[in-house]
C-alpha cells in the first residue's frame, strides 16, 4: 500500500472512531442495565434470604395475560426473614405456555434440581421475587475433589483456579464458599424454617 493510500486509510479510521464514539454516547438511557449490587446491598435490601433446592416449576398466565413462572423451592435453611411454607414459592416473569414463549431481558431462571441461595423481596401474595433479577440468585455447587461448597451468581464468585492457572481476577469473581457467603449476610439474619 502506498504512503498516500495508507494516510487516507488512517484518516478514514479516525473519522469512523469519532462517529462510533458519538453513536455510543447517543444511545438511549433506557438501554442502561440494572445497577450492580454488592452482596451486602443484596442482603440489606432482601426481605428474605433462603438456601434450598428447586423441586418444581409451573408456568401460568395472570389476569392481564402475562406469562410467569412459579418455582417451588424446598427450603433447607433461612438466612434472613421468614417463609410461611416449605416448599416456598418464588415467581418470575416469562416462561413457555403452550406454543407461546415469553422472556424478560436479564431475567432470572431456575432449573429443576438446582441448589441455590436466593435474595428475595416478598410480594403481596407472600411469594418470593428475586432481587436485582439475576443478581439475587446464587447457584451452589460442590468441588468433587475437596467436597467444598461454592456459591456463584452472575456477578459474584468464581471457580477455584487449578494449580497451573495464572492471571488476575476481579475481587468479586474470586471463589466464594457457601460458608463465606452465609457469614457475610449473617449480620442481617432473623430467620425461622417451617416444618415440611
Amino acid at each position: 500500500m502506498s504512503d498516500s493510500a495508507m494516510k487516507s486509510f488512517h484518516h478514514f479510521m479516525k473519522i469512523c472512531a469519532v462517529f462510533s464514539g458519538i453513536a455510543f454516547f447517543c444511545l438511549p438511557l433506557s438501554a442502561t442495565p440494572v445497577a450492580l449490587l454488592s452482596i451486602d446491598q443484596l442482603a440489606i435490601k432482601s426481605d428474605c434470604i433462603v438456601h434450598g433446592t428447586v423441586i418444581g416449576k409451573s408456568v401460568q398466565k395472570d389476569a392481564e395475560g402475562r406469562i410467569y413462572t412459579q418455582v417451588r423451592l424446598h427450603v433447607q435453611d433461612v438466612w434472613k426473614g421468614k417463609v410461611k411454607s416449605n416448599p416456598f414459592v418464588i415467581v418470575h416473569g416469562g416462561g413457555i405456555l403452550g406454543n407461546r414463549r415469553d422472556s424478560v431481558s436479564g431475567g432470572v431462571g431456575y432449573k429443576l434440581g438446582e441448589e441455590v441461595v436466593v435474595f428475595l423481596a416478598i410480594n403481596s401474595r407472600g411469594e418470593g421475587v428475586t432481587l436485582g433479577m439475576q443478581q439475587g440468585k446464587f447457584r451452589i455447587w460442590r468441588d468433587e475433589s475437596t467436597k467444598q461448597c461454592y456459591a456463584q451468581s452472575l456477578y459474584h464468585g468464581g471457580k477455584p483456579k487449578k494449580a497451573t492457572a495464572a492471571g488476575y481476577r476481579l475481587p468479586a469473581r474470586l471463589p466464594l464458599t457457601l460458608e463465606t457467603l452465609k457469614r457475610q449476610v449473617a449480620q442481617h439474619k432473623t430467620a425461622s424454617v417451617p416444618k415440611s
